[in-house]
């Protein structure tokens, strides 16, 4: 099933032997009433159209807070760009194969330009206007900002007022630039994507940093912008306790990626939500050399697991904390569902219980480590599903 284009037939309920409810999998029926969850846990009336999953596991639709594999969609290659509409049609199919039925997209809005820059972030608003009808899953704006952006705070508040943005995180990769400065084969890269020549480049970072002392007051005006527009806030990579701090007492409340323990067990003690990456639960390590997450879930400083910059991780990260035992399958799915469905300021969806939203997936976990997503449901409606579910499907209501 083409999940942007099929029609999505609107279902009375799904039944299965392994569904996830708070208790834990099990046998149970959960009808659908105007794209919610009705009733769980009794028999299914068999008005409608249902989904049977028999043995298959059932579980909430992943909520993805922090995703940016939509770039390598539009621009596959350094300076090769692809139009947004297709690119994203393209994700939105990745996104729900992949089990992620919420996905907030992170848009950067950098001193940078070029692919984090104003151009390419209205071709992302643009495109998500005008595939409003055609998205199967539901797409939502992260903005990442980079807090040295200064000439872009008010372009932001717009942004946040009109409601055009879901979630707020403040980013600062310009010391880690600027420390590149002499290490010209590392900056072109970035020059690359923004569309830009070295010497271009080294302008725009020196540029950047020459308006430091304003940073905090601008960072103040664009949190409280987005605390009027209902908006959570996130800080990014912190690097010690000191940074956490600091962030929380500026109102962000979600400690994204911390780089060191300290800064996550900081975190912790405040009260705010903490986010690691999928990806690195997935391979065992971080690729920029930051805490280990699966050490992080172990030690309870881990909320939240986001696809970063890998789509499949969020659903193989999760069972794999199941599967070896570091977290009952209730709680390790909860760091991808419920949790940053929680953070980002979201009551009404990641668990299947009646009066949240009746996006669910249907994922065949026979294979140990290789987890496959077989349907999804977005609002009650079959959004999703493979030709060998189909057909199973099929041939079970012909029976």
């Amino acid at each position: 099933m083409n999940p942007s284009s099929a029609p999505a037939p609107l279902l009375a309920g799904i039944t299965g032997k392994r569904i996830l409810t708070p208790s834990g999998p099990g046998v149970a029926s959960l009808r659908f009433h105007g794209g919610l969850i009705d009733d769980a846990g009794g028999p299914a009336r068999r008005h409608g159209q249902w989904l049977d999953a028999g043995d298959l596991l059932v579980l909430p639709g992943i909520v993805d807070l922090h995703g940016d594999a939509f770039e390598r969609a539009v621009m596959p290659r350094p300076g090769v760009a692809f139009p947004y509409n297709n690119a994203l049609l393209d994700v939105d199919r990745q996104l729900l194969s992949n089990g992620i039925t919420t996905e907030f997209h992170g848009v950067t809005l950098s001193w940078e330009g070029g692919l984090r820059g104003e151009p390419y972030a209205e071709h992302m608003f643009g495109a998500l206007d005008t595939l409003r009808d055609e998205l199967a899953a539901r797409h939502y704006v992260h903005l990442r900002f980079e807090t040295h952006h200064l000439d872009g705070v008010a372009l932001a508040q717009d942004w946040i007022r009109a409601g055009r943005v879901r979630f707020l995180a403040l980013n600062d990769h310009l010391p880690g630039m600027a420390r590149r400065l002499g290490d010209d084969r590392k900056l072109l890269q970035y020059a690359d994507r923004a569309e830009c020549d070295l010497d271009t480049f080294r302008e725009r970072i020196r540029q950047a940093m020459s308006g430091a002392d304003r940073v905090a007051s601008a960072m103040r005006d664009l949190v409280r912008s987005a605390h009027e527009a209902g908006l959570k806030v996130a800080s990014h990579d912190d690097p010690d306790a000191s940074t956490r701090r600091y962030y929380h007492g500026l109102g962000c409340e979600v400690a994204e990626f911390p780089l060191t323990p300290e800064a996550a067990r900081v975190a912790r003690d405040l009260g705010n939500s903490v986010i690691f990456g999928a990806p690195n639960v997935v391979r065992g390590k971080s690729h920029t050399g930051a805490p280990g997450a699966t050490d992080m879930v172990r030690a309870g400083l881990c909320d939240v697991l986001t696809s970063d910059y890998y789509y499949p991780a969020p659903l193989l990260a999760a069972l794999k904390l199941a599967d070896t035992g570091v977290l009952p399958l209730v709680d390790a799915w909860a760091l991808v569902s419920a949790n940053p469905a929680r953070a980002a300021g979201l009551r009404d969806r990641g668990s299947l219980t009646p009066g949240r939203i009746a996006d669910l997936i249907v994922v065949d976990d026979s294979v140990p480590g290789m987890p496959r997503v077989c349907a999804a449901v977005v609002g009650g409606a079959l959004r999703y599903a493979t030709r060998q579910f189909e057909a199973e499907r099929a041939a079970a209501l012909a029976a």
